[in-house]
């Protein structure tokens, strides 16, 4: 057993196990509802509380699935991603963990750490990004500063839960390098970098095998080669078989009451098909996460008393704002209120921006105010304000969207845009069309709204264009709008912060976490998503993102890491601290970044490692990505300001997985000597990271596609794996 025996109270907890008789210890294993664990009140063991979930404390929730106390609702995922920035994510998610505490609740079912794989996917908005080492980034600081609240945080879902669409029923198939290199590493960095001490597994089945009775994942990456020493819970309502799943390593089903753990655990160990060594386990598992956050002591008392304070709201609107992804510009932005006389606030999300996704994710917001509400306020009268909602956002069922004669409409906020002297239109979706439990048909935008835009921009050539959007969808007026902002869903200051954004009191401090693609057909799980005869597909392999657009030389719309300012900056020079990597090594690049612009503003240094020969596939050289991203660092800075940011790289920035060929060794024996393979690397015995040797370029750039230096770096290699104790990046 890893866990500890004592935690912040001293209390025993080899000795509390050791008195609970088998039924108590059981029932630990599985909730008793929908948000609570067992009680084991003759030894003095309260409930647990939880609750979703990623952007805002949901606490208790009625029939209906909704809160039933309000909450402070921090920006979606996928706008946390955008941010680039791990302190900010920290800011966010901390305020989270409060407010769980506020609502008696010690375990937070977030982050979600699956990876953006298609633009489809319902729940792109409550994950990061597409790459997994930004991603898993951004999870280890949300899940510090969750942890220090004294919340357990959950990383989520265990693994390939990339697709809504039968999610209980379908198998992701995926091989081992792909698994390990993209859709396992945020995981891994949650675990070796926050000390994440709680994990959900997925709906979905992994190759064929529930991932809650998956004993491989569970025993031996997990706790075995990572060293994860808190609790496996599974997502709600998911499959678990009583004995695989006891033997797998899982912990806790929810919710209650157990249908595969609980009573029907403790009949499974009376019959001898479990033993009770492994009840032990659980339950010693499952009191040391709790006793480590002080939950075994100071549960909560069951009230929610969530408090709306300026500090939370100040933090949502920052966050917000340096979320927000300038993707064009040629100088419309930032309006100046004092030079205009009039502005046309145009579109369905004028006066309803979406916040939020759909499903458990959804909170009730302390407070909702609109855009033009936001803006009216802002320009104090000076400024003559047009609101026209210019279409219906279809499957909007509000009063207001159902009441709504499009070409009417339309007509009016074409109007509106020729008389104003700018005119913003502001078009996305919503928690109907993104959301948990179906996924997205179409990368266009709902309705009419593509119309409207290419009206608007036609009757007014100053146009901005706002997208209120959680992931991507299809941009045919791109070359169209003077200016597009990527504002995503950004909580409950976002009328507020995309003001701030707008009229330049705040800069659009962020860059995209995902690739913005010309069209769906061009992705690179089209044609394998979603699921097909119960089977997820992941055919497109390592290729995910960038590194698909990039390996296939397709075009896109806008590129991985983009993000414009207002103002310039300056990248380079950059210096290594070596220009060798030896076995073991490490290396620090300074990269100097200038402000040379009029206004404050931010930078996003980007660092991407590029194999020898451009990662094509050759004898002794396995398939690697063009470029994949090893590191990065956000920096803001006053107009004039310089400084220099540093980043570390190690030898896992350079490695690939090899998974072990255990069958060459009798194939060579049946081959008899003859046609012998020179190329032992392709053969190694034994699975792991391997760094191959020789010249590699470390790319320093302001995205994926804009590279602005390059240094190489001579790599030693390792004739074995890297030691599993090894840092991630």
């Amino acid at each position: 057993m890893t866990w500890h025996t004592t935690g912040g109270t001293g209390r025993d907890l080899a000795a509390l196990v050791a008195s609970m008789t088998l039924d108590e210890k059981a029932s630990l294993s599985a909730g008793t509802d929908t948000w609570h664990t067992a009680a084991v009140p003759r030894l003095g063991v309260p409930a647990v509380k939880m609750t979703d979930g990623p952007n805002g404390a949901r606490g208790a929730t009625g029939a209906d699935h909704l809160s039933l106390t309000t909450s402070v609702c921090i920006p979606s995922a996928s706008a946390l991603g955008a941010t680039w920035d791990p302190a900010m994510v920290a800011q966010a998610s901390g305020a989270v963990a409060r407010q769980a505490r506020e609502k008696s609740a010690r375990v937070l079912l977030a982050p979600t750490v699956n990876l953006h794989r298609h633009p489809l996917w319902g729940r792109n908005f409550e994950a990061f990004s597409e790459d997994p080492f930004l991603t898993g980034r951004l999870a280890a600081a949300y899940i510090r500063a969750v942890q220090a609240e004294g919340v357990v945080a959950t990383v989520k879902h265990l693994v390939c839960n990339e697709t809504e669409h039968e999610r209980r029923m379908c198998s992701s198939e995926v091989d081992e390098r792909t698994l390990r290199e993209l859709y396992l590493l945020p995981f891994e960095m949650a675990v070796k970098e926050a000390g994440v001490l709680a994990v959900m597994t997925s709906y979905n089945r992994l190759n064929g095998r529930y991932l809650a009775d998956d004993a491989r994942l569970l025993s031996d990456v997990l706790r075995g080669e990572w060293g994860f020493e808190g609790l496996v819970m599974t997502d709600w309502w998911a499959l678990a078989s009583t004995v695989d799943a006891a033997v797998a390593g899982l912990d806790i089903e929810m919710p209650g009451p157990g249908r595969a753990f609980g009573p029907a655990l403790a009949d499974a160990v009376r019959r001898g098909e479990v033993d009770e060594s492994r009840l032990d386990d659980i339950a010693g598992r499952i009191l040391g996460v709790f006793e480590r956050v002080g939950a075994l002591d100071d549960p909560g008392d069951g009230t929610e008393a969530p408090s709306d304070n300026e500090e939370d709201r100040a933090m949502a609107r920052r966050v917000a704002a340096e979320s927000m992804v300038l993707l064009a510009n040629d100088g419309l932005l930032p309006l100046e209120p004092s030079s205009l006389s009039s502005i046309a606030l145009i579109g369905p999300a004028a006066h309803r921006l979406a916040l939020m996704g759909g499903g458990s994710a959804r909170v009730r917001p302390h407070y909702s105010l609109s855009l033009a509400e936001a803006l009216a306020a802002r320009l104090g009268g000076s400024v003559r304000l047009l609101v026209e909602p210019g279409c219906a956002l279809a499957g909007d069922a509000s009063e207001a969207g159902a009441a709504l004669d499009d070409e009417g409409a339309l007509a009016r906020a074409v109007e509106a845009a020729r008389s104003a002297d700018v005119a913003v239109v502001v078009v996305g979706t919503n928690d109907f069309w993104e959301s948990e439990s179906y996924d997205r048909t179409s990368m266009d935008l709902p309705g009419a709204q593509a119309e409207l835009v290419r009206r608007v921009t036609a009757a007014n050539p100053a146009t901005v264009v706002v997208l209120n959007t959680g992931a991507p969808v299809s941009l045919p007026f791109a070359g169209q709008a003077r200016a597009l902002l990527q504002c995503w869903f950004g909580g409950l200051e976002l009328a507020h912060a995309l003001v701030d954004v707008l009229v330049g009191d705040a800069e659009p401090g962020g860059r995209l976490p995902v690739t913005l693609p010309v069209r769906v057909e061009h992705t690179p799980a089209f044609g394998n998503f979603p699921a097909e005869a119960s089977e997820v597909r992941y055919g497109e392999g390592q290729l995910v993102g960038y590194r698909w657009y990039q390996a296939r030389h397709l075009p896109v719309s806008f590129p991985f890491g983009h993000g414009l300012s207002y103002t310039t900056m300056r990248v380079g020079p950059v210096r290594a601290s070596t220009g060798r990597l030896d076995e073991g090594g490490s290396l620090s690049l300074e990269v100097e970044v200038e402000n040379t612009g009029a206004r404050p503003g931010s930078e996003v240094v980007q660092v991407y490692v590029a194999p020898p020969g451009g990662g094509v596939a050759s004898p002794g050289r396995p398939f690697r990505a063009t470029r994949a991203l090893k590191g990065f660092a956000k920096v803001r800075l006053a107009p004039g300001e310089r400084t220099t940011v540093r980043i570390e790289l190690n030898e896992r920035s350079f490695a690939y997985y090899d998974v072990a060929d255990t069958e060459w060794p009798e194939l060579l024996e049946r081959l008899g000597g003859v046609d012998r393979d020179r190329s032992p690397s392709f053969h190694r015995s034994e699975s792991g990271w391997y760094v191959d040797p020789g010249t590699y370029q470390v790319e320093v750039g302001r995205s994926c596609e804009d590279i602005v230096a390059r240094v190489g770096v001579e790599v030693v290699g390792r004739t074995g794996p890297i030691p599993r104790n090894a840092p991630v990046g």
